[in-house]
């Protein structure tokens, strides 16, 4: 018998186990595949912030104050900074260094030249600050599909970030039948030779050009001393913009989870769907996970639930529309009826920050206790030893919010502590 079980090795639930371990605990994580670690962009997103308050704190502070059943209200801002905490170190070791001061966050570029709010970033990332003045090369390797520097560099330039495009030849991405993954060329860019001549063909063409930004494949197992490299050879910062899924920093950040449960000795057990949770009157007995002789039970303490949202198969639907949590049935939030779950635009502008209408069906999950426990809608305990962490909660819109990262970092550790 396990002190805790993790379900879900998303971040919240690889996190929430990290933290669980350090604090003395057995743990074991029990998963159906890789959670979105490898969709992530690489940033952590905290809060949107607007013009007149672009204090981080003081944004996160009057948010709480006014959405008392948010997760971070819940949880406590207290929480989040212990998660960002431990984050930083499951990450070191791997040589993933996250930069912000988390008084103001980074304005960073993304693929297609728009901009994105985060806190925190890898040191990768971090020459992107759009808020650095400057001229930018934005360069990706000639032939690529899933790339566009010169699509990037001119939606920056019409938004007076001064920016210019340019390829550079990669002929080793066409050797095969079929278009190279950013995993691929993560692993091209581990090669010497090829950063010398990317470099060389680079510099010849910064013409003032302050930083270079390259789509994030610079290095996969060794990031750190590919990027570090990269820069010393370009004399000037390199800095990375988030791809098309598979995410390399995601799996950057999914391998350094491993690693650290690794050393901790905790169980990281993929392809194990969990069926049902075992329920004992108000607590959980364990959790029951089909194979093809029999049903296994695995039996824990305390259960944290870090299974996703709707999106990731913590929520299930059936065809009348009706949704449920998909392990022990805990009752949802879901505001409104279907008919009014969505907004008449997928997105808009009405969802950004200042939080105006998002999709209701965003808000859809658990009611949690401020320790993370699941409640009724009276706010009755219903399990005592179960945690929930991560998209499975209710009550927050992470895509207008800007919150994502920041929600499963605070309730990941609430939950584990």
């Amino acid at each position: 018998m396990d002190d805790v079980i993790v379900i879900g090795a998303g971040p919240a639930g690889l996190l929430a186990a990290y933290i669980a371990r350090r604090r003395g605990a057995r743990v074991r994580v029990l998963a159906s595949g890789i959670g979105t670690t490898h969709v992530m962009p690489g940033w952590l997103g905290v809060l949107h912030t607007s013009e007149a308050e672009r204090s981080l704190p003081g944004a996160l502070e009057g948010w709480t104050a006014t959405h008392p059943e948010h997760p971070y209200a819940l949880a406590g801002l207290d929480a989040l900074h212990q998660g960002i905490a431990a984050l930083r170190e499951v990450c070191e070791p791997a040589g993933i260094n996250y930069v912000g001061d988390l008084r103001t966050n980074l304005i960073l570029p993304t693929a297609l030249g728009a901009t994105i709010q985060a806190a925190l970033a890898p040191e990768s990332f971090a020459a992107g600050n759009l808020l650095t003045p400057g001229e930018i090369l934005i360069a990706g390797p000639e032939g690529w599909r899933d790339f566009y520097p010169r699509l990037c560099a001119e939606n920056l330039d019409r938004q007076g970030f001064s920016a210019r495009g340019v390829t550079f030849p990669m002929p080793e991405i066409k050797t095969g039948r079929f278009d190279v993954t950013p995993v691929g060329l993560a692993r091209l860019f581990e090669q010497p030779p090829i950063r010398e001549r990317v470099a060389g063909y680079l510099r010849a063409r910064l013409s003032g050009a302050t930083r270079v930004g390259l789509p994030a494949v610079i290095g996969l197992e060794r990031h750190a001393e590919t990027w570090h490299d990269l820069q010393d050879r370009l004399g000037v910062p390199v800095f990375e913009l988030a791809t098309l899924p598979p995410s390399v920093p995601g799996m950057r950040l999914f391998n350094a989870f491993k690693q650290a449960l690794a050393r901790g000795g905790v169980p990281l057990l993929l392809d194990m769907t969990v069926a049902r949770g075992v329920v004992e009157g108000n607590r959980a007995g364990g959790v029951v996970v089909p194979n093809p002789s029999r049903e296994a039970i695995y039996r824990a303490g305390t259960v944290i639930l870090a299974t996703g949202g709707l999106y990731g198969g913590g929520i299930t639907t059936d065809h009348r529309g009706e949704m449920r949590e998909a392990i022990f049935g805990l009752p949802l939030n879901v505001p409104g009826d279907p008919g009014d779950w969505f907004e008449a635009t997928f997105l808009s502008r009405a969802a950004s920050f200042p939080a105006g209408r998002p999709h209701a069906i965003h808000l859809a999950g658990v009611r949690v206790s401020a320790s993370m426990q699941p409640v009724d809608e009276t706010g009755r305990v219903i399990m005592e030893n179960v945690r929930v962490a991560g998209r499975l909660l209710a009550g927050y819109d992470p895509l207008g919010e800007g919150s994502a990262e920041g929600v499963w970092l605070a309730t990941a550790h609430r939950a584990a502590s």
